[in-house]
């Protein structure tokens, strides 16, 4: 079984973390594959890919430290940040290493290849794109921001999202070597959990990775984030991510739903920010229905924690189920002439 994961963030390696703790532990076989978004623009990572005129490395390098062997030391090191000299304060050692195998191999594509190779992932991490792209976005009032960390701003919906290359203009960009063939051959596809509009959909902008999913006979799973975000979902609720995300790739079959409550503490420090708890109920299930997708609420955030997050086994565990329950129906209506 092969199930591929697209986003960025934090919140894919929460997904990618899980399927490696499954793995680790025998509940295989299966393989695991990311596909992330290039196009962060803030921190470490806008600095190093201003420097070296590449895609953005930092979503990468949070991706393959989920899917790497915890116990190892050079794990660790990889997210070690410089705090002297100032020259070097903020950058996490794994995007210099990234950005030095890049002007290595000259190929992005190979730089995180080698890498992965160094870390001995239980996976494979692959770029959406090795152009490195521009994310903009156009607010209902007509206003427009580019660079992914300017998109979210407190007051203004987000209309769409578009890429821009380094020359200004909007030309596709191409996926990068190896993700149509992951798309092909996957079992499940699964987008999210993360930022809606700054991590998940940016993947989806590169024209050949939305067709690819879409004629992909894999299930096609959306997993609801737990809190809406500041800036940039305020007010939405499971069915309005869904929906917005069915703009630029018309084909979810499952919509995964949280159906735990969020501690109260937890609740009042998002709240503080401007954050709320999107809700897997009744009223959410009804509506994802309504929309043409299968809702799936199981209870999935992780305990003890001071931030809301999903489980990483949890999460996991409900995703192989579902590929392999998708897998089998899917032969069951081939063996009968019926496959989609």
């Amino acid at each position: 079984m092969k199930i591929v994961g697209v986003g960025g963030g934090t919140g894919l390696p929460v997904l990618l973390g899980g399927l490696r703790e499954l793995h680790d532990a025998g509940a295989g076989p299966f393989d695991v594959i990311a596909i992330v978004a290039v196009s962060d623009n803030g921190g470490s990572t806008g600095v190093l890919r201003e420097a070296f005129s590449m895609p953005a490395m930092g979503d990468i390098r949070k991706c393959m430290i989920a899917l790497a062997p915890e116990s190892s030391l050079l794990t660790s090191v990889c997210e070690h940040r410089f705090d002297n000299p100032a020259s070097f304060a903020g950058h996490p050692l794994g995007n210099l290493i990234l950005s030095a195998l890049y002007q290595m191999s000259g190929s992005f594509t190979e730089a995180v290849s080698q890498a992965c190779d160094l870390l001995e992932l239980s996976g494979r991490v692959l770029p959406a794109t090795e152009a490195p792209v521009t994310l903009c976005g156009l607010y209902d009032d007509g206003g427009v921001a580019c660079g992914e960390s300017n998109i979210p701003q407190a007051g203004r919906r987000i209309s769409r999202v578009w890429l821009e290359m380094q020359n200004g203009k909007r030309d596709a960009p191409s996926a990068a070597p190896g993700v149509i063939e992951a798309l092909a051959e996957a079992d499940a596809i699964v987008l999210g959990p993360g930022s809606l509009y700054t991590s998940i959909i940016p993947n989806l902008l590169v024209p050949e990775i939305a067709d690819a999913i879409y004629k992909s006979p894999a299930v096609k799973i959306c997993v609801s984030n737990l809190m809406t975000q500041f800036g940039e979902t305020d007010g939405y609720s499971a069915a309005d991510h869904l929906r917005a995300l069915l703009e630029y790739l018309p084909a979810i079959d499952v919509c995964v739903l949280n159906s735990a409550p969020i501690g109260t503490g937890v609740a009042e420090r998002y709240s503080k920010l401007g954050s709320e708890m999107v809700s897997g109920t009744t009223e959410d299930e009804d509506e994802i229905r309504r929309i043409g997708v299968i809702p799936v609420a199981a209870p999935l955030v992780r305990s003890g924690e001071t931030k809301a997050r999903h489980d990483p086994e949890s999460l996991a565990r409900l995703v192989v189920s579902l590929a392999r329950g998708f897998a089998g129906a899917h032969q069951i209506l081939c063996s009968q002439g019926n496959g989609r």
